[in-house]
């Protein structure tokens, strides 16, 4: 089901005219602003939740500002779905799913990777208690998005591990999937991590093993993506973006409470405890992988590779050079370490 887009218009900037205003939220027109400030619109790749407390807290501290930018931002429709939408220019920058993106860019799309929020990927087994280890998922059920990035994961996975893949009874997931694994049906399920959803099944069965695929499989999570056409316009907007996130991702670190309140207080109609789960997830892969020593926000073109690798030999993505669509030039100056 598409959900309608509720599109969300909050400027970085004080005092605009509303004319300015409805221009920056309605194109990419990025003519600056009476203050100075390029409007830059960005795009969540869904609803509100803990990955959206970085640019509440920017904007709340003047941080995006402070790096050029009137901002703008709306939710997507899913990493599928929005991706497109940032390389027709609906959008001139997204964070978005490493998967979707890399599938994207083999298609040609006209976008191009300048900077990562999380280089440690989301996806993650949830098992039975049991199930303790990856050679315990053999004799048992697991239950995982086979033609999605999660059933690339597991094929990954099963060759990372040297674990007997025809031993793991694999079923496609579907709309049932959840529920017979909370009954007990199915053994093991693998979800992304930092939803509401997966929250729910923790609080159903608090036993349950938690075993993170990034573990054994490295791959990358959410990317900052920018429309080529913006990008050639407005580099120092794009790399005043990267800065502004990475910045305003240590502001969250440093004053957490803060941050919490002002995204509970942002997402009235979120359950506060889903987006704590949320927020605390998604944290847990901006400040892990690559990031934990080379500053948030950063990236290395190996990771990349390696997402792209995986992601092709699972069928889902055609080969493109990595240097038609990943560059480190918009990166922070200085790391901003975790």
């Amino acid at each position: 089901m598409t959900l309608p887009a509720r599109r969300t218009c909050v400027m970085a900037a004080v005092g605009l005219t509303t004319a300015l205003f409805a221009s920056a939220c309605g194109s990419s027109d990025a003519e600056t602003t009476e203050d100075g400030l390029t409007p830059l619109n960005m795009a969540f790749e869904w609803t509100c939740s803990g990955d959206w407390s970085v640019v509440y807290a920017g904007l709340e501290q003047g941080i995006f500002e402070k790096n050029g930018l009137a901002l703008s931002y709306d939710r997507g429709q899913g990493g599928s779905d929005t991706v497109p939408m940032v390389a027709a220019g609906e959008f001139d920058l997204g964070l978005l799913g490493a998967a979707p993106t890399i599938i994207g860019a083999g298609q040609g799309l006209p976008i191009t990777v300048v900077g990562a929020a999380a280089t440690s990927g989301p996806v993650t087994i949830l098992a039975s208690p049991d199930i303790k280890s990856p050679a315990d998922l053999e004799g048992h059920s697991l239950s995982v998005q086979t033609d999605q990035f999660e059933g690339a994961m597991w094929e990954a996975f099963v060759t990372a591990t040297g674990i007997d893949g025809s031993k793991v009874d694999v079923i496609p997931s579907d709309d049932a999937t959840t529920t017979e694994f909370l009954d007990g049906k199915i053994d093991a399920l693998v979800v992304f991590y930092p939803t509401a959803s997966t929250q729910a099944i923790l609080d159903a069965r608090p036993d349950l093993t938690v075993m993170p695929m990034q573990e054994y499989v490295p791959a990358y999570g959410h990317l900052m993506v920018a429309n080529n056409s913006y990008l050639a316009e407005n580099p120092d907007a794009v790399s005043g973006f990267v800065t502004a996130w990475t910045e305003s991702a240590k502001w969250v670190l440093d004053n957490w409470d803060d941050a919490y309140d002002l995204l509970v207080s942002k997402c009235p109609e979120v359950d506060p405890a889903a987006l704590e789960f949320s927020m605390d997830a998604y944290f847990d892969g901006y400040t892990g992988g690559y990031a934990a020593e080379n500053g948030l926000g950063t990236f290395e073109i190996a990771g990349i590779e390696t997402t792209q690798d995986m992601l092709e030999s699972a069928g889902l993505a055609k080969d493109r050079p990595i240097d038609e669509f990943v560059t480190l030039e918009y990166l922070p100056s200085e790391p901003i370490v975790p």
